[in-house]
Parts: C-alpha cells; structure tokens; sequence
C-alpha cells in the first residue's frame, strides 16, 4: 500500500508528530499542492489573521518526487496569505523536494510559533530544532551556508535541501517568499515567507538515505515509463531552447505581440526596444552558468553575473537565478531595460528574500501613485538608484517600505486610487497582459491563489499551439468557447502537474501527453489503474477545494476584471484590445464548464468529485 508520511511540527510546544496519508486519501488528492489545498481547508480556522499562530504552513512533496527523472523535484509551500488574506499556493523547484523526501518524510505541517527564532533540521527521519538567533537578520544566502556548515555539510548546496527565509520574512513583508537550495529557487507568491517568519522558522535542512525506488511496486515498468517521457522530452527543440536561453527567451517574444506589460500595466509598446533585458543580449554581454533542478533533462537555469560598473556582484554574491518574470518585473514594468540594474535588482530580491513579481508591481504602483501627486517620494520610471533604495526599504520594513511592504493592492487603496491595481484576490499579475493574450482573461481572474500564469499558462496555445493553436486576438464566440475550455482544462492539468509534482516546461511540448504520461507513471509506480480521465477529474477536484477556501471565507468569491483591463492598450501589436469582451462573454462559458454559480462550486458539482464533506460551506 502507497502511503504519504507528514512531519507534523508544532514550534510552540517543540512538539514533533509523525502521521500517514492512506492510498485511498492519496488517490484523491495526490501530494504537493492538492493534498495540502485538502488539509488545509480542514486544518486553518476561519477567518484568522494569517500572521498569527493559528496559521500553518504545508510544506509538500509529490510521490513521485525523487524517483521520476523528470523534472520532478518541485515543492509545494500552502498557507493562508497574507497578502490575499485567504489561499495560496507557492511552487520551487531545485533540490529541497528530493532530500525531504530522502529524509523520511513526504511533507511537513509546522504549526504554533517558536518563542525564539530556530530553525528545523531532519536527517533521516530525526526531527531537532536549533537555535537561530545568529542567524536571524542575515541574507538567505549567507544564511544557507550557516545552517549547512552547523550540521556537518560543506557550504555546497547540492549535498543537502535547505529552505530559509531573509530579513523580508522576519520582518513579515506581504510578499515575502522562501528560498529553496540550490541555485535560489523561490517559492515566491502570496507572502508565505512571512508566514514562516511569523512563526520565527528562519530556515529548514533535510537530508536523508531513503530508498525511494524500494517503493516501487515494478520498478522495471517504471523504469520504462519514465524514460520513454524522458527521450521524448530530451529530445526536442523546447528543450533545447529552454537550456541555452531558460524562460527570459520571451521578453522579445512577448513585445513583439503586444502583450508585454510596461509601467504597472498602464500600456505596451511604450518601450520601443526591450532588447538589452532579453536573455540572448544578457548572455551576449555577461558571464552566464547554466544549472538545472535535481533530475531535470532540461537544466533550464541561467546564472548571469556582472562583474563591473555601479551594479557589480561582489565576490560572495557572485551568480544570480534569473528568470523571465523576475526580469520583467522589476525591468520594463518599472520603466526600465538596464540590464545591469535589473540583475542588481533580482539579486537583491533573492537575498532579501521577496518575490519578484509583487516586488515589481508594488514599486511600478509606488511610482504611479507618485506621480498621480498621492505618494510624498521623489521618483520617476527607471530612476534605478531610488528602486534599488526602495527594494531595501521594503524588505526591512523602515520609513516609507513600511507602506509599500503591504503590497500594491493595499498601497492603491490606501491612497484612494484602487482603479490602478492589476491583479486578482489582491495578488498583482506576471508579465503577459490579458488584453493581447485573451487567453489570461480567463485564466488570471479565476486562479485560485490570485493573479497567477501557472494555474493555467495561455501562452502555450496562444503562442506556441499546444495542444491548438488559437489566435491571442480572436474574440468570436467560437473562439470564446474554446479559450474557456481550453483554460479550464489547463486548470485541471496543472492541479496535478503541482501535486504530482513536476515542472511545467514539458506541457509546451506537442509529443508530451501529460495526462497519459501522469497514469502510465501512476499505475507503473503503485499498482493504480488510473486513466487519462481520472488525472483530470483529480486535478477538477483540487481545483474545487481550493475555491472552497474563498466561499468559506466569503472574500472575492466571484471572479471580476480590474477596470485597468477594460482600457484600450495605446499602442503597438495589440492597439485598441481590452480584456473586456473575453472576460465578460467567456466567465459564462467558464462557469458552466464548472459547474458553479457566481463563482461557486454547486453542491451537484462537490458530489461529483467526492467532495461532500465540504457541502456544508456553501
């Protein structure tokens, strides 16, 4: 019998509980993501400041993490956010799923709060808590080093998983996030890195000798599954691309479409030329490693460095984990195309400890409102020196990061022009604007932890026409139909994709065949007989609890299109468009798809998906 093992650690009481998760639990929601959303909704009370001890932290794995050579070394972090108030869910790849797996344990609970700062190691099954205060205050870089070297590990990365948090965590910024070893993987939105530091968990080290394969009911059959998927993704040209340029190869991709947001959304096309911020310019002009995540094919991660001028890495700091989103928030949305600044700025992100994405929206809205004459700070588009000022402001909460550590929503609100935020739930929107890639109309505004691309990616079919294409621009009633499908099938997918959990790179993949793939590796590794069919309704089914975090809470239940949305954008590729039409028409289509009402999942709906213990919600 396949079983799922949970750490339960309450810092209160210093208190350590080992619990399983039976095959007929597991079946249901999987790991990572889905099975947290579950515990979760059963678990956190009602109506709780986020920051407060009642708030628990999950910390999951997937079962298939360690064993499938996939890119299966993903882990899933879910709370209650601060940020939104409500639900969210934050994803990091690199090493820490791996050796909490190998370390005996598939997840963690950490509930309570410690009376003084600690931080959790575990090898092999053995729970301890150390003391933290020499490390509290200190960069997550240094503070990895710290917590590997204390227990007998060399300041390498690779030879242990370590999560910390920086001092934007201890100082319960908004949009805190957590790091992940190795190369600065960030389980980065909803602020779960203030949560972890509402509790005083500066950081967590697993490692461990678990067999993992020993769990394999054919390992031979397994084996052969998995490295089918393997050659297939190997194998083509994405891949390829994704490992010499990784995800920033779409800052001229998305420009040249229109859809590439510039200044807090307020149009595109403003920046003629996003060049210098693309990664084939950055690894032109700067020196660039490429790593990859524990058991990835695809090693997708670019490292650049700048070693002169103003902005230069010092020798400690050496390499940076750029992505396409980190270099887009806090670049052309901010009103800037420095590359040099803009790796500054993404590194000090990632040791300070804050996601990128809200960083960059909540500085573009801090400018914005600046200039609206509403925000005392003297401040233009671009002005690096007074970003780079501001990012250290935010992250240790003093004078006016204070105000901006809280978050572009509630920034906006305060000062009387709510109309300016961008997002959903209170959690601004990534790098792809909505009106030009109709696609995220849908998809941004039913997400489940907020303004999201990962719950379900539109640019895959939008883009590069898998698994059909569709034109980003169309807005015929033919057209809405399938984008609603299209996005709520991508919505299920993905559920399982992040509870499984794996990367999403090899969904861009026409020869992938995710949901096949997902029940050939299932029944191979368990003995389940899964189908294609079934890993869609699981993912349908974790989709729907996740929505019973906001009808339990009665807070931003029903899905709505910021105004900023209906505005035409301006200029280039996309003039005229809004998101308007594709929202109003497609929430609709969407709905019915669903099977909820005003964003709501119906009781008929939570039968249909074995979810009647939560009937009592609605």
């Amino acid at each position: 019998m396949t079983v799922f093992r949970i750490l339960r650690v309450d810092l209160s009481r210093e208190h350590f509980t080992e619990e399983v998760i039976k095959e007929d639990l597991l079946k249901k929601f999987l790991g990572g993501r889905g099975l947290a959303a579950y515990l979760a909704l059963k678990e956190i009370p009602r109506g709780i400041d986020p920051l407060s001890p009642s708030n628990k932290l999950f910390i999951f794995s997937g079962p298939l993490s360690g064993i499938a050579t996939i890119s299966s070394s993903r882990v899933n972090v879910t709370t209650r956010s601060p940020l939104t108030g409500v639900y969210t869910h934050a994803n990091a790849g690199g090493n820490f799923s791996y050796w909490l797996r190998k370390s005996g344990y598939d997840g963690l609970i950490i509930e309570g709060k410690a009376d003084e700062p600690v931080y959790l190691v575990i090898k092999d099954g053995e729970p301890k808590l150390k003391p933290a205060k020499h490390i509290w205050g200190k960069w997550t870089g240094a503070s990895t080093k710290i917590i590997l070297e204390e227990n007998g590990f060399p300041p390498d990365e690779t030879k242990a998983g370590v999560a910390v948090i920086g001092p934007a965590g201890e100082n319960l910024v908004k949009f805190a996030g957590i790091r992940m070893s190795d190369y600065e993987r960030f389980a980065g939105r909803g602020g779960v890195g203030a949560v972890m530091g509402s509790k005083l968990l500066k950081g967590i080290l697993v490692w461990g000798t678990r067999d993992l394969s020993k769990e394999l009911v054919d390992k031979a059959k397994f084996m052969k599954v998995n490295s089918d998927i393997v050659k297939r993704i190997a194998t083509h040209d994405t891949t390829k691309v994704l490992h010499k340029y990784g995800t920033n190869v779409l800052m001229n991709i998305v420009q040249s479409i229109g859809a590439l947001p510039h200044y807090n959304f307020g149009g595109t096309g403003k920046i003629a030329d996003v060049t210098p911020v693309s990664e084939e310019y950055i690894k032109d002009h700067y020196p660039t490693e490429t790593h990859g995540c524990y058991n990835c094919p695809i090693a997708c991660t670019q490292m650049p460095t700048v070693k002169s001028g103003p902005f230069k890495f010092s020798v400690t700091e050496k390499y940076v984990k750029q992505e396409y989103e980190n270099t887009w928030a806090l670049g052309p949305n901010v009103g800037s195309t420095d590359p040099e600044a803009n790796l500054r700025f993404q590194k000090l992100a990632n040791e300070l400890g804050l996601d990128t994405i809200s960083l960059g929206n909540t500085l573009s809205m801090a400018i914005e409102l600046a200039k609206n004459g509403k925000l005392n700070l003297d401040i233009d588009w671009g002005d690096a020196g007074s970003l780079e000022y501001l990012i250290h402001k935010i992250a240790y909460r003093d004078g006016i990061g204070d105000e901006l550590a809280e978050g572009d929503y509630r920034l906006a609100v305060k000062y009387g022009m709510p109309q300016l935020f961008v997002g959903s739930r209170g959690q601004g929107l990534p790098a792809y604007d909505p009106r030009a890639l109709k696609g995220f109309a849908l998809a941004y505004y039913t997400a489940n932890r907020g303004g999201d691309h990962l719950e379900a990616y539109t640019p895959t079919w939008e883009i590069f026409g898998v698994p059909e294409k569709v034109d980003p621009f169309c807005e015929t009633q033919e057209c809405i139909e399938k984008q609603a499908r299209i996005v709520k099938w991508n919505q299920d997918l993905f559920a399982v994709v992040d509870s499984t959990i794996f990367c999403k790179f090899e969904n861009l993949m026409p020869n992938i065949d995710t949901e096949k793939d997902f029940a050939d590796l299932y029944n191979a590794a368990f003995g389940w007989d899964l189908t294609p069919q079934d890993v869609l309704t699981t993912g349908e089914r974790i989709f729907n609890v996740e929505r019973l975090h906001w009808v339990r809470e009665g807070k931003w239940v029903k899905d709505e299109l910021p105004p900023r949305m209906r505005e035409p954008i301006p200029d280039g590729p996309a003039k005229g468009h809004t998101a308007s039409k594709m929202f109003d028409e497609g929430i609709k289509v969407y709905y019915k798809l669903r099977g909820w009402v005003d964003g709501k999942p119906t009781r008929d709906t939570l039968k249909r998906l074995g979810l009647e213990e939560f009937e009592y919600l609605l």
